[in-house]
Order: structure tokens, then C-alpha cells, then sequence
């Protein structure tokens, strides 16, 4: 087995990651018509060949998640292990852990140079709702602008030296601005939760420039990816920082550069090793998933229709979940309005009715008035 997507991101404190991750994975569950509730601790079978292990637990101040899918019949090119790990702190950044791990690494598909494992749509979501960090380095689903008066801060990225993912830093070139974000945005659809995307317009690529020297300079048009640690003083530094030059660019579509940055990043992130904090925690967890498994999990509770609203309420509102008995009790009485208002319309067509036959008898006697006589006896 391969790691064929790792994400490891800082989160800030103050926000409810816990209770944030487990309501995107409720939502993503029943898309994938996975009827377990993955707030609900245990080890499930489902499916025939899968097992669900969710761990969830408060270790001091500290909240713990695990969500844990394996199909234990994967062959070549199937997804044999997904995992979404999340640690909570009150005062200090916890962390979101992102693996799928394939039967033979990256590529779904090997007769294709540039395949790669796709973000799963559960972090692309979350990233959009946690502010996340990889290390000191704003992490972002869409690609970011950078203004002139942030170039301070862009380069602290490029110096930071707890990221594990690269810096994308992309020149506008020719390109129009809205052009521009749109290229950008497919050109990096793949690195999203790996690495950090930032746009400059041609007056701040030129600042840039002149910051970091003509051995770390971006030349117009260009893609040039930063690893971490970026050395300004060292002149063989430059040799890491790889240019997606213009000509490549040229001749390349917007999705097959994708591939081909997505791929070059997934292989970097699975050979670096995640932090030793989550290193350890990740073994006492594995060591706990052995045990008891419960044939026929207990179902998601959005079985009906008003409890999958309220659900989606809560989790975009994070609200509490009313209990069934009253979400049942307000359904009937959605129901009940629904008859009633049914009943008037029904009324109201009957009256129309009626009242339409009415003018038409009317339109008919008044043009036999208003008749001439020859008209009239037309008419009759």
C-alpha cells in the first residue's frame, strides 16, 4: 500500500474543527450512501468488504477525531484506506490529517503520465471554512492576490521553515486579470491542502524581484515553485525552486499542467514524514481500531426529509440538532399547513372557475347588445 494524498494543516484555535469535520463527513457520507454516523464512535462493517473505524475523545482540554474507512478487498488502482484525523485545542492550533492511501500510490490510473489522486471534496470544503495554516503559511482553497504592501509577508512563507508543502507563486504575464485567476485556478486545482497558491500582478512581480534577487526571481508568465526553506544568501538555492517556464505553459492545457503539479506534489508529501505529535497520537489510535465490529452500524439520524435540513442547518450554523420526536412533531406540522394551504388553493380555483364563467356570459350578452341587427340575427 502507497500514500496516494497526505495533508497535514495547522487549524487555529477558537474554531469548532471537531464538530466541523464530522458535520462535513456526515454530508459526504450520505452523498456516498454511507448510512453510519460518523459522530458515533466504534468499529462498523458495511458494504460487505469495508470497515469504518471512528474515534472520538476528550483528552483533557483536547478533543480527538478519527474517521477511518478501509476496504479490505481493494485491488490495483482502488483506494484501499481513507482517514481524516483531527486534533482540537482550546488555546493552542491543533491540526487536520488528510490521507487516502492506495493499493499502488498516486496514480488511479498508470497508463496516465499525470494522474493523481484528486483532493477529497470533505478538505476542499473544510478549507473553506477553517482558517488553516501550513506551518506559519496561509493555506487557501482558491488561489490568493498578493498586494504590494503583503510582499513582507510573502516572503516569511517562502522562509518558513515548519512548512511541508511548497509555495506557488504565479506571474500574470499577458493575461487579463480575470484570465488570469481562471488559468491559475485549474493550472492548481490538484495542490489544494498541499501547497499554498499566490498570484502577483506584473508591478508586484517586479517588486518581488527586486527582494529576492535574479536567482529567486519569477520571470513574467511563469509558475516557479518554492520548497520550504527558501535561502536567499545560499546561490545554490535557486536549483530547487523548479520554473513552469512559458513554454511549457504554451503548450501544455491548464488540466495536464494539474496533473503534472499535483502528481510532482502528492509524491513529495508522502515521502516527508508527518510531525512527531501526530506521529504518536496516529499510533495509539491504530492500536485502538482493533476490536469489536458492529455488523449493522447505527444509521445517520437524517432519515427523513426535515431531519437532513436541520442537520445541514446545524452544521453550517453549528446550531444543536433538535432531537427526532421533535423534528417528527414539526414535520406533521409542515404537513398539516401544506393540506391546509392545499385546501384553499383548491377553493380559490373553484371560485375562479366560476367566476370566469361568469365574465364570459357577460362578454357574450353584452357584444348580442351592442349588435346590429343583422349582426344579431347572425348571431341567433
Amino acid at each position: 500500500m502507497a500514500v496516494g494524498f497526505r495533508s497535514f494543516l495547522r487549524v487555529d484555535p477558537g474554531q469548532s474543527l471537531v464538530e466541523t469535520v464530522i458535520g462535513h463527513i456526515e454530508r459526504w457520507s450520505m452523498a456516498k450512501q454511507i448510512d453510519i454516523d460518523p459522530a458515533a464512535p466504534g468499529r462498523y462493517s458495511f458494504a460487505d468488504d469495508n470497515v469504518l473505524s471512528i474515534f472520538r475523545e476528550r483528552d483533557g482540554d483536547d478533543h480527538i477525531y478519527r474517521w477511518r474507512r478501509v476496504h479490505q478487498a481493494a485491488e490495483r488502482g482502488d483506494v484501499w484506506r481513507t482517514t481524516f484525523t483531527a486534533l482540537e485545542r482550546p488555546d493552542a492550533p491543533g491540526w487536520l490529517w488528510s490521507e487516502i492511501e492506495t493499493v499502488d500510490g498516486n496514480r488511479p490510473d498508470p497508463s496516465s503520465p499525470f494522474a493523481c489522486m484528486s483532493v477529497p471534496r470533505v478538505l476542499r470544503e473544510l478549507l473553506a471554512k477553517l482558517t488553516c495554516f501550513d506551518g506559519r503559511t496561509t493555506m487557501s482553497a482558491e488561489p490568493q492576490w498578493v498586494a504590494s504592501g503583503h510582499l513582507p509577508d510573502l516572503m516569511d512563507y517562502l522562509a518558513d521553515d515548519t512548512r511541508l508543502g511548497a509555495v506557488y507563486i504565479a506571474s500574470q504575464g499577458p493575461r487579463s486579470a480575470e484570465g488570469f485567476v481562471e488559468w491559475a485556478t485549474q493550472v492548481t486545482w490538484h495542490l489544494v491542502g498541499l501547497g499554498s497558491v499566490f498570484l502577483l500582478d506584473n508591478a508586484v512581480n517586479r517588486e518581488f524581484n527586486e527582494m529576492v534577487g535574479n536567482g529567486h526571481a519569477l520571470p513574467s508568465g511563469t509558475v516557479r515553485t518554492f520548497l520550504p526553506r527558501v535561502d536567499l544568501d545560499d546561490p545554490r538555492d535557486p536549483q530547487r525552486h523548479k520554473i513552469l517556464g512559458i513554454n511549457r505553459i504554451t503548450e501544455s492545457s491548464p488540466r495536464r499542467l494539474a496533473g503534472m503539479l499535483g502528481l510532482i506534489e502528492r509524491t513529495r508529501r508522502a515521502d516527508s514524514p508527518i510531525p512527531a505529535d501526530a506521529a504518536e497520537l496516529d499510533r495509539a489510535l491504530t492500536a485502538q481500531e482493533a476490536g469489536p465490529t458492529i455488523a449493522r452500524p447505527t444509521p445517520l439520524h437524517a432519515v427523513t426529509v426535515a431531519e437532513a435540513v436541520m442537520a445541514s442547518r446545524s452544521a453550517d450554523h453549528h446550531t444543536p440538532i433538535p432531537d427526532i420526536a421533535a423534528l417528527r412533531e414539526e414535520l406533521d406540522t409542515l404537513r398539516a399547513e401544506l393540506n391546509c394551504e392545499r385546501t384553499q388553493r383548491a377553493t380559490m380555483l373553484t371560485h375562479l372557475n366560476a367566476l370566469t364563467q361568469e365574465v364570459d356570459a357577460l362578454r357574450a350578452r353584452t357584444e348580442l347588445d351592442t349588435a346590429t341587427p343583422r349582426q344579431r340575427l347572425t348571431v341567433s
